[in-house]
């Protein structure tokens, strides 16, 4: 399932798109936010532990790391496309 070079090129382009889409999404305000959080927790400490500020820093490291393997993903899918038209060139 995880070998890319058994798909047709149009499907290894889908999921490249899929995983830039997830990546965007993941992404979007991502610094802003924890910049804020981590301000909000500065400033107000125990008092913004108890409002949930914590529970709003994992969501941050969680869409972080989705957004990381969602890059990933991308970048595999490129390197195979990359290496099926040198491959297409070559012949």
């Amino acid at each position: 399932m995880l070998r890319l070079n058994r798909y047709p090129v149009v499907l290894v382009l889908m999921i490249a798109g899929l995983f830039a889409i997830v990546f965007a999404y993941a992404t979007v305000n991502l610094f802003q936010m924890s910049m804020a959080n981590t301000r909000f927790l500065r400033e107000y400490g125990w008092e913004a532990v108890q409002e949930g500020a914590i529970l709003q820093l994992l969501q941050i490291i969680a869409s972080g790391t989705v957004a990381m393997v969602s890059y990933i993903g991308f970048k595999i899918c490129e390197s195979e496309l990359v290496r099926r038209y040198n491959n297409w060139q070559a012949r």
